[in-house]
Order: structure tokens, then C-alpha cells, then sequence
């Protein structure tokens, strides 16, 4: 629907229509793998990924498929509508027929409801793209993909996660490394959303996934210690903050869950000599004045 060619909003009018009935029952098997307790105040916790990819592909059906996300580079920023067709001149290629196996086999993954979680939600601050907006799942999706396909390669993995900013509409996001405090500065009607927010959000997704990740968990460790290497002024506020959301979370989180965070926190501090705000943490002691 982002691409240049014209007249196929009445076929995914269609399509939506026949998935509805499937993507907008909840799952029986949701709860299972549901990283907080249902006592948990996140709205979007138990949501999963194809119930909420079918309520905003609704929703941009309604906005005429608008996609702002999505970058346009045979539109190129010009406003003479003949320049804006440039493909219609070029060289046309035939895609090679695909077979489809029948009947399909099952892959190694677990058949459960994948849901959507978030480090990130509840802020002052949008950083991340709000689950109700379809941009959560685009990139989200983009980010999951290059992350578990270079599974081979942490430090390349890395890298296209620091530069994700670069892959899609120049507005997407705000500028790399911007305090958390200056993205009140900016006008309502832009994005503030935190390209490195985005990227160490998408790491956590696939390191608390349930019941187990794709890949092994020291994977998505050395990643994060990547990203940090790389960029550590921007990554290193954004993990700060994912690790007061994981550490208030803890009495609700998953059991199996906060032993994930356990060891990931304690790999990723020897890597970094074990700084960290400390005394942020050590309980006041007047809590203690209380006890016998």
C-alpha cells in the first residue's frame, strides 16, 4: 500500500475484512505468555501482535493508507507530478513464481500468541511509537527480523540498530542522543520518538519473549554491549531508563522473567566495570526504624 502503484485499496479493504474475525478474538493461550500479571497497569502488555496489527492496519485504512513511516524515494521531495514518475519509464521485471510447500511444515517456534511488550510505556514522554500508531509494528517488526537473522554477526547487528534512523521517513524520528528532558521542547504535531529507545526496545522484546527466545540469551546480551560500545552516549540514558521500568517491574513481572534480568544486568555491569547508581536503589533508613 506504500509503494506507487495505485487501485488496491479495495483488495485490502477485503483482506481485513476476512482476517478480522480471526486477529480481533483474543487468543486462548495469551495469558501464558503474558510477561506481566494481570494486575499489571500496562494497557498493552497482553495485547498481542496480530490483534493489535489488524486494529491499526483498520485504522490506516481510514487514513487513506498514509504509512508516514514508510519512505517514498521515487516521490524524491518533489512537488511537479510529472518528476514524481520516474518508474513509469524504467525497466520492468518479472518475479519468479513462488511454490508453496503443501502441506506447509511446522517451524521450530512454539505455537503460541506472540505479544507485544514494551520497556518503554507509561512515560512523561512518548520515546517509542504508541501501540495504538501502526509504526509500532513496522519497526518493531524491521528491528526483530534484523536482529534474530544476524544472529551470526552481533557487532553488524549492532550497528544497523544504532543507524535505524537512517532506513526510514526523515521525521520518524527525533535527532540521535537527544536528552529525554529536551524532547518537551518539541512541537506537538512531530514525533518524539528516540531512534536508540526504539532499537534497545526491540532487543528486550526478543530477550523477555516467553516461553524462550529464538536464540540463546548471551545473543541479546552481547548486543545491548554492543550497542552501548558503539554509541554509548545515546544507548547508555535509554538502557538507564529501561532498567528503572525492569526494576519497579519486578513484583509483576514474569518469575522467569526477572531471572533474565538478573543475569543479564549482572553480564552486561562486569562488562562496564559494575558502574551504576547505586545509591539510587539502597532503601532509606528510616524504613528501618520501624523494625524490632
Amino acid at each position: 500500500m506504500a509503494s506507487p502503484i495505485t487501485g488496491f485499496e479495495a483488495q485490502a479493504n477485503a483482506l481485513l475484512e476476512k482476517t478480522d474475525i480471526i486477529a480481533s478474538t483474543p487468543h486462548a493461550l495469551v495469558e501464558l505468555v503474558n510477561p506481566f500479571s494481570p494486575e499489571h497497569d500496562t494497557s498493552s502488555a497482553a495485547q498481542s501482535v496480530i490483534s493489535l496489527l489488524q486494529s491499526q492496519l483498520q485504522q490506516e485504512a481510514s487514513r487513506n493508507w498514509e504509512l508516514a513511516c514508510l519512505p517514498r524515494p521515487w516521490k524524491g521531495g518533489r512537488d511537479n507530478e510529472e518528476e514524481q514518475k520516474p518508474l513509469d519509464s524504467g525497466a520492468k521485471h518479472a518475479f519468479p513464481q513462488i511454490t508453496v510447500p503443501d502441506p506447509v511444515q511446522n517451524g521450530s517456534r512454539a505455537i503460541f500468541p506472540e505479544v507485544y511488550m514494551s520497556v518503554y510505556s507509561n512515560q512523561e514522554v512518548e520515546t517509542v511509537p504508541p501501540t495504538s500508531d501502526i509504526a509500532s509494528s513496522l519497526l518493531r517488526d524491521a528491528l526483530v527480523d534484523t536482529i534474530n537473522i544476524l544472529d551470526f554477526n552481533r557487532i553488524a547487528t549492532a550497528k544497523y540498530l544504532i543507524d535505524i534512523d537512517c532506513y526510514f521517513t526523515p521525521h520518524t524520528f527525533v535527532k540521535r542522543a537527544t536528552p529525554f528532558d529536551r524532547l518537551r521542547d518539541i512541537s506537538g504535531d512531530r514525533p518524539t520518538w528516540k531512534p536508540e529507545d526504539v532499537a534497545v526496545d526491540a532487543v528486550f522484546s526478543q530477550l523477555f519473549q516467553l516461553p524462550s527466545p529464538q536464540h540463546k540469551l548471551v545473543y541479546y546480551h552481547s548486543v545491548l554491549t554492543e550497542c552501548c560500545k558503539i554509541a554509548p552516549a545515546a544507548i547508555a540514558p535509554s538502557l538507564g531508563r529501561a532498567i528503572r521500568f525492569l526494576y519497579r517491574s519486578l513484583e509483576t513481572i514474569d518469575l522467569d522473567l526477572s531471572h533474565r534480568f538478573l543475569d543479564w544486568f549482572a553480564h552486561h555491569l562486569s562488562n562496564f566495570g559494575f558502574t551504576w547508581k547505586w545509591s539510587e536503589w539502597s532503601v532509606p533508613p528510616q524504613r528501618y526504624r520501624s523494625l524490632p
